[in-house]
């Protein structure tokens, strides 16, 4: 009766890995399922506890690891990464003394700082490049477009 028990935890281990895919209860499933084939030829419970750790264990070590680069989906930059690159309208002149102004980027507004600090100041109106993002301060480059 215990293969049936170990039967019963393996599936359900192995459902709740199709309805997470964390690459975690698939492990124990497995070894849920081998300890019912060992429980069903008759072995000990210790042997069947001990068959449950090592194949979840020994799994776990051999294939993780390959497992989550494999399905391991395209890294895609979000929120504050994606402005660098992008281009901007100076809102507020960047001053080279202060070293700070204002540039909208799309819908956005940004506190920014030209990239070179001995650069003279960027009026109203240019056309900027963000280098990076500091904080909440974009670095950028003055570029030679008309507006």
């Amino acid at each position: 009766m215990a293969w049936l028990v170990w039967l019963i935890v393996g599936v359900v281990l192995l459902g709740v890995e199709a309805m997470t895919l964390t690459f975690v209860a698939v492990y124990f499933g497995v070894a849920g399922l081998a300890a019912a084939i060992v429980a069903g030829l008759g072995a000990p419970l210790w042997s069947q506890v001990l068959i449950f750790c090592g194949v979840s264990l020994l799994g776990m070590g051999l294939t993780r690891r390959i497992a989550t680069r494999m399905f391991r989906g395209p890294v895609v930059k979000s929120n504050v990464h994606t402005l660098a690159g992008r281009r901007g309208v100076v809102t507020q002149p960047i001053d080279a003394g202060e070293g700070r102004g204002q540039v909208r980027i799309g819908t956005e507004y940004w506190t920014a700082r030209a990239y070179f600090e001995d650069a003279p100041a960027i009026p109203s109106g240019a056309r900027v490049e963000v280098v990076r993002v500091e904080g909440v301060t974009a670095i950028v480059l003055p570029i030679d477009e008309p507006v």
